[in-house]
């Protein structure tokens, strides 16, 4: 699991980060701590998945058992998806130029 630690802000997101996270419609502000990024992104995905699990269930009821390759595409195509939720937080900003993560220096 993630260490969800906390990051002083302004917190710096890397740019591939940004890109993902608007993607995904998500644009953090500086102050906005990545662990509630982080949870918002997992809340989404859960969410997806249970969809999909529910229209799974009424496809059943309707049609009768059904494989399962639809369904495992479907949640490998979320796990793609969300592949922000595999990186560790530290990798989610930018580092300073002391190195810790979350700094920004205007120096």
């Amino acid at each position: 699991m993630h260490e969800l630690s906390h990051f002083t802000p302004p917190v710096r997101y890397r740019q591939d980060v940004v890109q993902a996270l608007r993607d995904l419609g998500v644009v953090p502000r500086v102050s906005t701590q990545p662990r509630l990024v982080y949870e918002f992104l997992r809340a989404l995905m859960t969410l997806e998945i249970r969809e999909r699990k529910a229209r799974r269930r009424e496809l059943e009821r309707l049609l009768g058992p059904q494989h399962l390759d639809d369904y495992a595409r479907q949640i490998g195509l979320l796990r793609a998806k969300y592949h922000l939720l595999r990186r560790p937080l530290e990798d989610w900003v930018e580092k300073s130029a002391s190195g810790a993560p979350g700094f920004h220096s205007d120096a």
